[in-house]
């Protein structure tokens, strides 16, 4: 893909990345097919990292939604990245101008809200034409390239890295609980060799918490791994702690074994469980099915 078609599919979204806008973009790179879509997206995360070495976190930035008397602020984090994509929707003349002069940033009031959705935009389009979920975090969300090509894994080594989001908040018990699982498997030796088997460099997990049906997939892409899953967030319900933190280790079991046999590799070491970690007893069990008939039943009420 060149640099022309790049940017003539971003004049698709007219200026704004929103959930009105993107979903043109996602039917064109659909229509592209799949080496396209990976193409562009190889592009976009390229404008992404330009822009992120710019640094426009010291600049006052001002966002259309802000009030009118709101003075304008520099951005940090989920922000900063999103003011990023907003500039590469604007189209490539404003990409362009900010490039060569950062401080004009702060000469426009950006919509940058929803503009994230521009990496969604492309993951969507991926998984309609391959029926695969994108593999890895969504273009222009990285984790840290790794600083050698090889699978050996040392104990500073970051091979294992972990990414949970959702459509509401995660509780915080189960997201302390998978941290806390996965650092403690980052240093273990046995976790360290088993991984040393694989071709690959790292493996990065995502999982993703919300009402849209489950699925789990493990892929590779330029020399590493991407394990995906999608839960619905209804498994929280009716949890105290300590159950939080059991499923969240069991959880990562499941990922563990789809793993393993998906990049044939030995059977994984025992989950590590958190110390608060306490398994849900039947009569928990039962009352959290219970729970959930009655959500049903008032639900499908007229």
């Amino acid at each position: 893909m060149t640099e022309e078609e790049f940017w003539s599919l971003i004049d698709l979204l007219g200026g704004v990345a929103n959930q009105r806008t993107t979903s043109a973009l996602t039917e064109a790179l659909t229509r592209e097919g799949k080496a396209r879509t990976e193409e562009f997206a190889d592009i976009l995360t390229e404008k992404l990292q330009r822009l992120e070495s710019e640094s426009l976190s010291g600049i006052p930035t001002r966002d259309v939604n802000d009030p009118s008397d709101a003075p304008p602020l520099p951005l940090v984090g989920d922000a900063l990245i999103s003011l990023h994509f907003a500039v590469v929707a604007a189209g490539k003349s404003r990409f362009h101008q900010i490039q060569e002069h950062p401080d004009r940033v702060a000469d426009w009031a950006w919509d940058f809200s929803e503009s994230d959705g521009l990496a969604d935009a492309v993951s969507m389009a991926y998984e309609n034409t391959t029926g695969q979920p994108w593999p890895g975090p969504p273009p222009g969300f990285h984790v840290d390239e790794p600083e050698t090509s090889t699978a050996t894994v040392t104990a500073d080594f970051p091979w294992l890295s972990l990414a949970l989001h959702g459509d509401n908040d995660i509780p915080v018990a189960y997201f302390d609980a998978a941290g806390t699982v996965v650092e403690l498997m980052r240093s273990d030796s046995q976790w360290r060799t088993w991984w040393s088997r694989a071709e690959q460099s790292d493996l990065a997990i995502e999982i993703e918490y919300g009402s849209r049906t489950e699925r789990n997939s493990v892929t590779t892409r330029k020399g590493r791994a991407w394990a995906s899953f999608r839960r619905n967030e209804a498994r929280f319900r009716g949890l105290n702690k300590g159950a939080l933190a059991y499923l969240a280790a069991t959880d990562l079991e499941e990922v563990f074994t789809l793993v393993s046999t998906s990049l044939s590799l030995p059977t994984p070491p025992q989950v590590p469980r958190p110390a608060q970690a306490t398994p849900p007893t039947r009569r928990t069990e039962a009352a959290r099915a219970r729970l959930e008939e009655l959500r049903q039943r008032r639900h499908k009420r007229p």
